[in-house]
């Protein structure tokens, strides 16, 4: 009898795993701080919001970390150190909507900066420290120079508050410690570029008192129209305007410093908020924003002046408004 025997036969893959093992390790404060903290401040009273671009706005030097280290590598690779940035995105977009770009530099070794606020941004190469020669610790320390620069949108007040710029990392990305805090704030009061009022008045600068009796006159009446005067600022007014307004009587007659004589026995008073205004004085309107237009009303009251005659017929009179800021 023949027997076939069947036999299976099984391959066995042996996977073999290499894993980069960390050369720089057991990082500790060695004196002083624990971390670098570093406020950027600046202030910018302007009358002009067109500052070039590239223009240094702030600058700072950091204080320093310094740790003590494990270093047990055996190239400048496996021994090397960087600063990671974790700029949230949040912070990052808020500095360049309000016009500023920053940059980071080394400060021991001073090579060129990095610029932070760029969508993305390498990590910064600190150098290596070899094992020495009794022992594999060494102590290391980091400092960091900061500039602020104007961007390429417009300069705007803003406040970051204080968040985590990053830490320090072997080349393996694990972090050594020394968290970096940065606060970075723009205060800026910018006056107007081109100062300017624009004014706009009622009924096209008219103040109509329509037709009137000269019985009703002569007997004690009066006739009041109000009218207003829009004012408003340029949008790039970032801090806005001082108003005041002042009428002249155009080389027209005025009694007693307030009544303009009309020319026919009548005269008119320009009131505000039920005060009298004198021609020839400034009245204080109040500070206009660029976002708040405001509209200032004013009344005309037509009387008769005591003693006088009423001729009948059309009448008028110009006056001129003047405003100061």
């Amino acid at each position: 009898m023949l027997i076939l025997n069947k036999i299976n036969s099984f391959a066995i893959l042996f996977l073999l795993s290499f894993q980069s093992v960390a050369a720089v390790n057991n990082c500790t404060p060695s004196s002083g701080a624990t971390s670098i903290e570093q406020e950027l401040t600046f202030d910018i009273t302007n009358s002009s919001t067109s500052i070039p671009n590239g223009t240094l706005l702030t600058s700072a030097l950091s204080s320093y970390v310094s740790v003590r280290c494990e270093f047990t590598g055996s190239s400048s690779t496996a021994n090397a150190v960087y600063f990671k940035n974790t700029m949230p995105t949040a912070i990052k977009t808020l500095l360049i909507n309000s016009g500023v770009s920053v940059t980071q530099q080394n400060a021991i070794s001073s090579p060129s900066p990095v610029t932070i606020t760029n969508p993305t941004v390498p990590n910064i190469y600190l150098g290596y420290w070899s094992q020495p020669e009794t022992g594999i610790t060494r102590n290391i320390a980091f400092m960091y120079n900061f500039y602020v620069y104007k961007g390429a949108n417009a300069l705007k007040p803003f406040d970051t508050g204080l968040f985590l710029l990053g830490a320090h990392v072997d080349y393996l990305g694990k972090d050594l410690g020394g968290p970096t805090y940065v606060r970075i704030k723009g205060n800026l009061t910018l006056l107007c570029p081109a100062p300017a009022v624009n004014i706009t008045a009622s009924n096209g600068g008219s103040v109509n008192f329509d037709t009137i009796s000269p019985k009703q006159m002569n007997a004690g009446d009066v006739v009041s129209r109000t009218f207003n005067l829009g004012m408003s600022v340029p949008q790039d007014c970032e801090t806005g305007l001082n108003i005041s307004v002042r009428f002249e009587p155009n080389n027209n007659t005025v009694l007693g410093g307030k009544y303009l004589d009309m020319g026919n026995g009548l005269q008119t008073l320009l009131t505000r908020n039920s005060t009298d205004i004198n021609y020839n004085e400034s009245y204080s309107i109040g500070e206009i924003m660029p976002q708040s237009p405001i509209s200032v009303p004013f009344t005309a009251t037509l009387s008769k002046i005591a003693g006088s005659t009423i001729a009948s017929g059309p009448f008028s009179k110009t006056v001129r408004v003047v405003v100061s800021y």
